[in-house]
């Protein structure tokens, strides 16, 4: 690389010398402007510019979020032989970050979502059944106040509540559940509470009357997460899920009984499969 720009300098040295003229293979004198010379200088800064950044790349030992490349895609490999089922794309993005973390953990060294040395150390070694990965239990939080069934039956027979089917959700953010009711108009008995995760301050969940829209069995997040079992509150409020990697292998955030959500009503699988399967659309929801 060396001798080649040395090459270049010495035949920009003989242009300039000489006029700015060159030879072409007819014999002809051909003019060479100060605009060609600063393109072909760039040309070789360019090319210079990218062959350091791949010798840069194949050097590089530390990687986190963001970084693209063959490297990248060989951690999603090694972390997937320890049981993540990512998608090695070269990509590392938030679930690749989320399974490093995990991984850090299990192997007892520095919890930051960046693959170094020491983590890269641990990758390489043969897994163990402390190592592999695990689908974790759902941890449900406990409301600070507990709501028992007769004062929440009472307290919605109070109100003028109905609906087209017969059933009611209500979503109780200040206790994070979802109440599901059955029968009519101040008639309404409490079959079913779930702990749920709302809208975070910055996100919260829409208030209001509403009714149970479109149903699906998943669907892809803006940040690569897999939400199982939506049913609509209203336009892209829904219940779902806790959040699972894209391929659904693996739960990535269970949390249960905070506000953490984007407006959504998270809740556990078997939760989010209830509602899915046993309330009809058109069933009204109260949210406050």
């Amino acid at each position: 690389m060396i001798k080649r720009y040395l090459s270049c300098v010495f035949l920009l040295s003989i242009i300039i010398l000489g006029g700015g003229a060159l030879a072409n293979k007819d014999g002809k004198s051909v003019n060479v402007t100060t605009t060609d010379i600063k393109l072909y200088q760039n040309n070789i800064s360019v090319s210079q510019n990218n062959i350091l950044k791949k010798q840069f790349l194949a050097a590089k030992t530390t990687f986190k979020q963001g970084d693209k490349g063959i490297k990248v895609r060989e951690i999603q490999q090694k972390l997937n032989k320890f049981g993540y089922k990512l998608y090695a794309d070269g990509n590392f993005g938030k679930l690749t970050r989320y399974a490093v973390m995990d991984f850090q953990t299990k192997n007892k060294i520095l919890k930051n979502g960046i693959v170094g040395s020491l983590t890269m150390k641990k990758l390489d070694m043969k897994p163990t059944s402390s190592t592999m990965y695990k689908t974790p239990v759902i941890k449900k939080n406990t409301s600070k106040v507990s709501v028992s069934n007769n004062s929440s039956e009472k307290y919605i027979n109070s109100k003028k509540i109905t609906s087209l089917t017969g059933y009611f959700i209500w979503i109780d953010s200040s206790h994070q559940k979802v109440n599901v009711f059955h029968g009519s108009n101040k008639k309404w008995r409490l079959v079913k509470s779930m702990v749920c995760s709302s809208g975070k301050t910055s996100t919260p969940t829409i208030k209001g009357h509403f009714t149970v829209g479109r149903k699906g069995s998943y669907f892809i997040s803006s940040g690569g997460a897999r939400c199982k079992y939506y049913t609509q509150i209203r336009g892209n409020y829904l219940f779902h899920s806790v959040l699972y990697d894209r391929k659904g292998n693996y739960v990535i955030d269970n949390t249960l009984g905070a506000r953490v959500s984007h407006g959504c009503v998270r809740l556990a699988l078997s939760n989010a499969k209830y509602i899915y399967y046993n309330i009809p659309t058109r069933t009204s929801i109260w949210s406050n």
